[in-house]
């Protein structure tokens, strides 16, 4: 089910499956896309709610919003607007970035939270690249970097409705104002990690050519008692390539 909801004067397009212990899923940079049989995995065993992220699908950007600390103040206003309680955070990639800083702000209605390659700290020095710079390259070396089986990330732009197209265009057009500059992180927020107070588990695709296991170790590392798990045959985006499996570690 779709539907709209406004949020501390944002419309949100969500969509919402499943029923039992709420799941706010946070998406990735490619958006929930067309199809997402992730979010039927979560659903069985979940009350599922995932937001398009403002500019993404059928939701507001205003002009005054444009920061991804603006997106961890909305979303914790969305989940007191919801009255979640004892709720799963999942977030993936730029989604998984998004969560991290809610948590460190307030973890007050999450009693977990899985973060599945999120992007947003720096690890390595200043000139050394940790996250691939995935508007620069060109879409088939993005695909070989980012999925195990490329066939499974491969989209028919040409069929999709005119409304889908548009809402996938509107998201890489805001993942860019939210994470271009510095590129894909926030400086600070590896310092405030240690903020995270619920128990964290990092998910990650043993194939990921975006962001590496050694990336992987320097969030574990900085929040306490966090455990770290690989998915076979999946890349930068194991929710995706694997929903099951996903879906059965967050169980």
């Amino acid at each position: 089910m779709s539907r709209h909801l406004t949020v501390s004067g944002v419309s949100l397009e969500l969509e919402e499956r499943g029923s039992g212990r709420p799941l706010l899923f946070l998406h990735p940079g490619e958006g929930l896309q067309p199809n997402r049989p992730w979010l039927d995995a979560l659903a069985r065993t979940h009350r599922v709610i995932a937001p398009h992220h403002p500019g993404f699908g059928g939701s507001a950007l205003p002009d005054w919003f444009g920061t991804v600390d603006d997106l961890a103040y909305l979303y914790l206003d969305l989940a007191a607007e919801l009255k979640l309680e004892n709720a799963v955070l999942v977030g993936a990639c730029f989604g998984g970035w998004i969560a991290a800083e809610m948590a460190v702000r307030n973890t007050e209605r999450f009693d977990s939270l899985i973060l599945s390659a999120p992007l947003g700290i720096k690890v390595r020095g200043v000139l050394d690249r940790d996250i691939v710079d995935m508007h620069s390259i060109p879409r088939s070396e993005f695909m070989r970097l980012a999925w195990a089986d490329q066939a499974k990330g491969e989209i028919d732009y040409m069929a999709l409705p005119d409304a889908e197209l548009a809402g996938i265009a509107r998201g890489r057009e805001s993942l860019a104002v939210f994470g271009w500059k510095p590129y894909m992180h926030n400086p600070r927020l590896k310092r405030w990690l240690h903020r995270i107070d619920i128990p964290t588990r990092l998910l990650w695709g043993e194939q990921d050519g975006i962001v590496s296991l050694d990336y992987a170790e320097g969030w574990k590392a900085e929040i306490a008692g966090a455990t770290l798990t690989t998915i076979p045959n999946a890349g930068h985006y194991p929710h995706w390539e694997q929903p099951d499996a996903f879906a059965s570690l967050i169980s």
